[in-house]
């Protein structure tokens, strides 16, 4: 399914979307130091001029700082919450050949504005900082043969680097070591993350995401990934001589 023409495909749907970022980024939800402009002006200008020079291979792709967005929980009270979507997605000759994203939900305790912590929230340290409340891994490696761990899957918890939040103390205990499970997922890329992380935590922006411009972006990319993503599925399932679980698509 992942080849040259898949990747290139890609990166030109990426490239137009970082164009619409770029136009419409003052009434789009704003992030921790303007972030979310700034990742996609550098992407925009790196990737027209890969795509320009056709033999040229694309670096890989890394959200570096995570982008981090403030949102309001409406259990939260006035504390501060936020999410942040990160990752990277690598290339090999050219071609994507893995791709892990990651959303970090995280709450801002400070001790001298709020004095009364809740009760179900006694298991994380009463001290100054943000804590990563949840984390999420939305994973493909094209190169896995093992049919026990689907292509693209979805992890909780997992390794993590406090650098690439560029916040002070950050706190994070989940269980980093464990692995598994791999839950099988259909593909999620950062334009598809993007648009569910402003919709499901209402972060604002909606004359633009609610917009033509923007859903038809979105569309583009769900039609790359999802497609080939489920004509494979179903392939799988109407096959008289099926003998693996879906579970385990390649």
């Amino acid at each position: 399914m992942i080849d040259r023409e898949f990747t290139h495909a890609y990166l030109l749907a990426l490239k137009d979307f970082s164009k619409l970022v770029i136009e419409r980024h003052t009434v789009l939800p704003q992030s921790n130091n303007n972030q979310l402009y700034c990742f996609f002006s550098e992407l925009h200008t790196k990737l027209g001029l890969k795509l320009r020079q056709k033999k040229a291979f694309v670096e890989d792709i890394s959200i570096n700082p995570n982008i981090v967005f403030p949102y309001i929980n409406p259990k939260g009270g006035e504390r501060k919450f936020y999410i942040s979507l990160g990752g990277a997605i690598n290339f090999d000759q050219g071609i994507i050949c893995r791709q892990s994203l990651c959303l970090n939900l995280m709450l801002e305790h400070n001790t001298e504005e709020y004095e009364d912590i809740p009760e179900e929230w006694n298991s994380y340290p009463i001290v100054d900082g943000c804590h990563i409340l949840r984390r999420f891994h939305f994973d493909l490696d094209v190169k896995n043969d093992d049919v026990s761990k689907p292509k693209f899957h979805l992890q909780y918890g997992g390794n993590f680097e406090r650098d690439y939040l560029k916040m002070n103390n950050v706190h994070y205990n989940l269980f980093s070591p464990l692995d598994h499970p791999r839950l099988p997922q259909q593909p999620y890329d950062i334009v598809l993350l993007l648009d569910f992380i402003m919709r499901e935590f209402g972060l604002g922006g909606q004359e633009v995401i609610n917009d033509s411009g923007w859903n038809k972006h979105v569309i583009q990319c769900e039609k790359i990934w999802l497609e080939p993503y489920y004509d494979a599925i179903l392939t799988r399932l109407r096959s008289a001589s099926r003998k693996t679980p879906i579970h385990r698509l390649k």
